[in-house]
């Protein structure tokens, strides 16, 4: 024998849970304000055909200016600031250069937590350089767009990708030289 009133009670619990479902507010995708530093957002191909990419970050771009006469090796100190401008914390580096590659180690400390970091990338056209950090310890990624008009300080904004595969987190850098070099 069918038991109705067990049926009509399932159908009454399956509809209560779609109305529940269509009547609640759809999730609210917010996007970070700033800089999207992801490969895709880049659309860099060449570091040679960097200029569009550069004019919209502010850049000094100039097609076809070679940029290997640029030294950026040297000593470099970064703060790192999220995007409602609250510390996270520094990066110190010696970088090396060859032709347009920058490479070099460092430490980044956050608070009284210090991690060994490796860095690597290169200079574009302009004043801009990319670097990619990486810290041992915990394997944070931070991806730098920087900005060094003089070669002796800088500024640009960086994207923090976590191990965890969690959202990245954005952000502002600046910095400079802890050895600023002097041009005669």
């Amino acid at each position: 024998m069918i038991n109705w009133r067990n049926i009509l009670l399932m159908l009454a619990a399956i509809a209560c849970i779609m109305i529940g479902a269509l009547a609640a507010p759809s999730p609210r995708v917010i996007v970070p304000a700033g800089m999207d530093l992801s490969l895709d957002g880049m659309q860099i191909s060449d570091p040679e055909h960097t200029a569009e990419y550069l004019e919209k970050m502010g850049g000094t771009a100039q097609p076809g200016l070679q940029t290997y006469g640029r030294n950026l090796a040297g000593n470099w100190s970064f703060e790192l600031r999220n995007m409602k401008s609250l510390p996270i914390g520094d990066i110190e580096l010696r970088l090396y250069q060859s032709e347009a590659a920058l490479f070099g180690t460092g430490v980044f400390k956050q608070g009284l937590n210090r991690q060994m970091a490796t860095a690597e990338g290169s200079l574009l056209e302009g004043n801009a350089m990319i670097l990619n950090i990486v810290s041992q310890d915990s394997v944070f990624l931070y991806r730098m767009t920087l900005n060094s008009a003089d070669g002796n300080s800088t500024s640009g904004a960086f994207t923090l990708y976590l191990p965890t595969g969690e959202a990245p987190v954005k952000g502002t850098i600046f910095g400079g030289r802890s050895d600023a070099r002097r041009i005669s």
